[in-house]
């Protein structure tokens, strides 16, 4: 699978007109999982409260061409330190990070 990356097709929500985004070399794109509106205690949590936690879940969009064993629709686990947001149009959160860079595979 080396040298085949994937891309994914974006329709912004304030542009007209549809993308294409294709990760480079090693680089994932990731739709991060929505964080929780209210703690396990039942406490509303406001949105400047849950920005970036330590760790982050969401699911592989796209894949560079030397992101060997990573395919799209995997679940994973990576660090907000090695996460780079990104705003593609849409309401769904996403970021940039290198393959190597994830924790873990969610299965």
């Amino acid at each position: 699978m080396s040298g085949v990356g994937t891309t994914v097709g974006f329709q912004p929500c304030c542009k007209s007109g549809a993308f294409q985004v294709a990760p480079q070399a090693d680089r994932v794109l990731v739709r991060l999982e929505e964080l929780p509106e209210k703690s396990a205690g039942g406490v509303l949590l406001p949105k400047s409260a849950v920005k970036f936690e330590q760790y982050l879940v969401g699911e592989i969009l796209s894949t560079g061409p030397d992101a060997d064993d990573l395919a799209v629709g995997t679940k994973v686990i990576l660090s907000d330190i090695n996460a780079y947001d990104v705003d593609l149009g849409t309401d769904a959160r996403h970021c940039f990070c290198k393959g190597g860079d994830l924790l873990a595979v969610v299965e």
